[in-house]
Order: C-alpha cells, then structure tokens, then sequence
C-alpha cells in the first residue's frame, strides 16, 4: 500500500500511520509496533529505531500481528514489562502454580515442572477479569494510604525525635552549668580560705614587723646617745646602762618571734573529684526508646487474666508487693516490703528468676535505665540496682526525709513521702525543688502514694490517698486534681505511653482509666481487695497489680 509524503492528503485508506511521520506531519502506513514504547512505525522509521542500542532488544510486532480495524488508539495485546532478573526479556508467561508472571528464561529455569504455564498474549482473555484488576485498582490505593500513614507516622516520630533530641542536648549543657556553678561555688569557698590563712598569717607578720620597728628605734636611740655622750663621763655611764637595758629587752621581747623562719600557704587538691570525673565517660546517661505507640480513646477491656504465686521458700512472712515496675525485656520488678527482697519475675513463665535482699524494706522501684533500676526504702535509701542474669546492689543515696512512691525522668527523682510533700532530687541526691503548695500557698498534698510520669514525659501524676490523683508539670508546679465516686482511695498509678492513666483504688478495689488529655473516666477494671501498684507494658499489652499482704501477683491481659 503506497503513501505520499508532504503536506498532500493520501488518496488510499491508511488504517494505522507511522507516529514519527506524523509527527512530522507526513503520513506513512505503520508496518510494525514496538511493543516497550508502545508507538506504531514504517519501515525507514523502524530502522531508524533499530539503530539505537537501547532499543535494540525492544519487542517489534509486524503489521498482521497487531489490530487493524481502523483505529490507531487499538494497541495490541502484549505485555510491556520487562523480567527484573532477565531484564531483555518481557514478562509475557503467566505460572498458574505459582500465580507468578514470569518470562520465558524465568519458565526454562525456574518453572519445568509446572504443569500451568500460559502465555499472556494468546491466553490473556481467559486470564484476565476487569473486575479483579478494579478490585487490585482499590487495594493498591489502600495499600498506598497505609504506607503513607506510616511514612506520615514516622515524619511524626522524626520530628517529635528532634525534639527529644533537642530537650536531651539542652539538658545535658544545662547540667554541664550547673556542675560548672558547682564548681565555681568550691572555687570560690577554696579562695576565701586561702585568703583567710593568708590574712591571719600577713597580720601576725605584720604586728611582728611593727614590733622589731619599735626595738630599732629604741635601739637606734641610744647608739646615737651613747656617741652624743663622749667626752662626758658621767653622761655616757647613764647611755651605758641605758643602752644595756634596751639591749637586754629588745632581746627577750624578739626571742619568740625569731624562732620563725618562713611561712607556706599550701592547697591539696580533693582528688576524688578529678577521678570521678576522669572515670565517668558522660555527664549521664543516655537513654533511647524506638518504640511508639497509637494513642487509645476507648476503654481498655479484659482479655483474660490469672495469678502468680510470688512467694519464696525462704520468705518468712507474707508477700506485700508495695511497688513494681516492667522492665525493658517485659519481666517485672517486684518490691516485697515484707520480705525485703526485690523480686525479678518472668511473666511468661510465672517463675522468680532472681531475687536480692535488701538493708530496708522495699516500697517503690523503678527504671533509671535499661540495666539499672532505683529501689526507695523505708530507711530513707535510695538503693541503686545493676540488672541483668543477677541483680547486684550498687551505689546508693542516703537522703534527709521518707521515700515511699518515685519516678525518674532526665536525671531527676521525683519522690513522695507519704505525706505532704514530693521531692525532686538530681540522680546524686541534692535536693531541686521541695512542692508542698500551689502558687496561692494551699497545700497541694496530704498522703502522698505512688507517682508515675505522663506519656510524653511532661507532667508528674501523684496519686494522694484522699485528695485524688494530682497533676504537676515537669517543674513541679501544680496543675489539677482528678476526682471520681468510682475512684476511692487512690495508691497506685502508672500510664499506659498511650495516652491514659491507669490509678487503682484501694478501697473502691479497682483499676479506673483516665484520659491524660481531658481527664474523663473512660473504664473501670475490677480487681481484688486493696490493690496497692499498678504497672503496664504496653509491648504486650499487660496490665499488673499487686495487692497489700497476698503472695500473688494479678496479671491481665488487655485487648
């Protein structure tokens, strides 16, 4: 079939034209389809195509292969997609075993003993339904909107790390201050008292000076006297003797001062300081957490539950778990005030895998990091613990009032004492702030119990015997009180990092849930008669409760 070139109008009926040519507003009848750049071509054009070594490998359909009813937008049925593992072949096979489109290489090597081998091209109407390629359509854009809610998801975790990332960096300069007016503080008490020995040596020194000043005048005197007097005889017997007797006093007046023959003003340095410091790589510890999790609206509803025995042959008395926390591993410390032990139990396997006797009875225990915990005593002590197959008792801080419920955040305990006030402490014991009243001077507490931090980190909850469970920020100042009929006797409280309080009550023997956000009751958990800790891992989803004088331990598992 002949065609004319030039801007002349074709006399015969060309079903399919060349897109180059008509591009190029010439019109030529398409002898072949190149099936990767799906574009129909003459014969000079197809040469043309052939010419480029990328293209050389390209799928070239002759003109009775493709359709020919007139239309050129009616491309032909074959596949585009090349082989990832054999990338000059196109994926033109279809594996019904393997519901696998493959290449014929992909069929010789991988797929010989596969019964359903099917070609795309000749077979694809058998194979093919617009519905499932509709209902592929909606998967990939659900498939699409869940990944991008992850990666909007991370963003947000990537940006609430720069944040974490900035707070931990001011922290540590702000601590790095402050042992620099530490320092500055010891300096200048070591200046003042080496300026108070120099002064009481410089006046001693001095009125000594005075002193043999005035023996040299008097001295001075009567050597010019005694030569005054020569020639009268009289005259210079009175200088002798005069002269002898100053020389006489003078002498016993500067016996005890000449004993002296130098003066030292010496500093020794307190050495411990400096290898503390030599020996400590960081100013603190570092701690990291990859773990995020979605924050929870609804009530929390019980899944199942079951007790575990916690008594010891060796414990003489009842079990009174008056504190736990979990772990980083999801085991549990257990704080028996009784037994004076802390406890390390393996929830998933109910058994103590470990246990440390204590100076004092237990009350409280939590993470400082993930290899150390803090256990509060009831002598006062906070008792530092080394975790790992056995625990050891390490350093400990003796402190100046009771210790009963604490939390620990970015260097700082936060620490009630069972009364009216809660403490914060740095990790080596000073005291920072000491919170016994709001800003308009009312007492905030009465008796205090456990404490535990917000999710983020930014607020301080105190549960309070008969006041309600007390919100403080990060710096102590008051904020809130939550009160409920359904929460009686509060003593245990812990969060669940997803954005909810989870308080016991002692006397109303529950678990009440509460939203951190808007402080509203959002569940009820019932449990046995004066729970006295709570504690959530939320990488299992497990809420524990202990009870005052039981040997079990209650563990639910929340869904």
């Amino acid at each position: 079939m002949a065609a004319k070139g030039g801007d002349n109008a074709s006399d015969e009926i060309i079903n399919i034209k060349c897109c180059v040519c008509a591009g190029k507003n010439i019109t030529r009848e398409a002898e072949k389809y190149c099936v990767e750049c799906q574009d129909y071509y003459c014969i000079p054009c197809t040469d043309i195509h052939k010419a480029f070594p990328l293209m050389r490998g390209h799928k070239l359909l002759d003109k009775a292969d493709f359709s020919t009813h007139g239309l050129q937008s009616s491309l032909p049925c074959f596949p585009t997609e090349r082989c990832p593992i054999h990338k000059a072949k196109l994926l033109d096979m279809f594996c019904k075993n393997h519901d696998e489109v493959v290449c014929a290489t992909c069929v010789a090597i991988n797929h010989r003993t596969c019964q359903n081998i099917h070609s795309i091209p000749d077979e694809v109407d058998n194979l093919y339904k617009k519905s499932a390629s509709d209902q592929t359509q909606k998967h990939l854009l659900a498939a699409k909107k869940d990944v991008e809610d992850i990666k909007k998801n991370k963003q947000q975790i990537l940006s609430e790390l720069k944040k974490q990332k900035q707070k931990a960096t001011a922290s540590i300069i702000n601590y790095r201050k402050e042992l620099e007016a530490e320092l500055k503080r010891l300096e200048t008490e070591s200046l003042k008292e080496v300026d108070a020995q120099y002064n009481c040596m410089e006046r001693d020194l001095q009125c000594e000076i005075t002193e043999t000043e005035k023996h040299i005048d008097v001295l001075e005197q009567s050597a010019a006297k005694l030569q005054k007097s020569n020639g009268n005889k009289a005259q210079e017997f009175v200088c002798v003797k005069i002269a002898q007797k100053n020389i006489i006093k003078t002498g016993s007046s500067t016996s005890s001062i000449q004993k002296q023959t130098e003066v030292e003003i010496s500093f020794s340095a307190n050495m411990k300081i400096k290898n503390y410091l030599k020996q400590s790589k960081t100013l603190g510890q570092v701690s990291t957490s990859e773990a995020t999790y979605k924050q929870r609206t609804t009530a929390y509803k019980v899944k199942q539950h079951r007790n575990i025995d916690i008594k010891l042959k060796e414990d003489k008395s009842k079990c009174y778990i008056y504190g736990s926390c979990f772990t980083e591993d999801g085991s549990l410390l257990l704080a028996d005030l009784n037994n004076r032990k802390l406890k390390h139990l393996n929830v998933s396997t109910d058994t103590i895998t470990d246990h440390l006797v204590l100076e004092a009875g237990p009350i409280a225990v939590c993470l400082t990091s993930k290899q150390e915990a803090a256990v509060s005593l009831n002598s006062n002590t906070i008792q530092f613990v080394s975790l790992g197959d056995k625990m050891v008792t390490t350093r400990k801080l003796k402190m100046d009032h009771y210790c009963s419920g604490f939390a620990f955040n970015d260097g700082k305990f936060f620490i009630s004492d069972e009364s009216k006030t809660v403490y914060i402490h740095d990790i080596s014991g000073t005291t920072l702030h000491k919170i016994t009243t709001d800003k308009s001077c009312k007492e905030i507490f009465s008796k205090t119990r456990h404490i535990s931090l917000s999710t983020n980190s930014d607020r301080v909850y105190v549960a309070n015997f008969n006041k309600g469970v007390i919100t403080l920020d990060i710096q102590g100042n008051y904020l809130s009180t939550f009160t409920d009929p359904d929460l009686v006797q509060p003593w245990g409280v812990c969060t669940d990092k997803r954005g909810n309080i989870l308080v016991c009550g002692w006397g109303s023997s529950n678990i009440v849930q509460i939203s951190e956000d808007s402080k509203i009751k959002l569940g009820i958990i019932k449990t046995e008669s004066c729970p006295s800790s709570v504690c959530f891992d939320p990488h299992q989803n497990k809420l524990v409760v202990t009870h005052y004088d039981s040997n079990t331990v209650k563990v639910y598992e929340l869904k």
